[in-house]
């Protein structure tokens, strides 16, 4: 299939047309969204939240209950033992190798 030189040339110009557009009329260069906007809203949610929670309060008077205070622990102390040879690759003394 041949293609025709002024195809190409059309083509060419329609899309050198659309960059200038996109990159020289400002349309395709909009600022990013600023910080402080989504920072404010983000801001407001959090103090919204916090607001909320408040006055979240918690009964404390099951850590002056007999059934609590009767609890046990039962954790196992782990004793300190020796650390290993310093360099674990080096012949062991007195043991002859085959």
């Amino acid at each position: 299939m041949k293609t025709n030189p002024a195809t190409f040339i059309i083509v060419s110009l329609v899309i050198a047309g659309a960059a200038y557009w996109y990159f020289f009329t400002g349309t395709g260069n909009q600022p990013p969204l600023t910080a402080s906007s989504s920072e404010t809203s983000a801001q407001t949610k959090f103090q919204a939240l916090v607001s909320q929670l408040q006055p979240l309060t918690f009964d404390t008077a099951i850590f002056s209950d007999p059934k609590f205070t009767a609890l046990v622990d039962l954790a196992t102390p782990v004793a300190p033992e020796a650390s290993g040879r310093p360099d674990p690759f080096a012949p062991v003394p007195g043991v002859t190798g085959k």
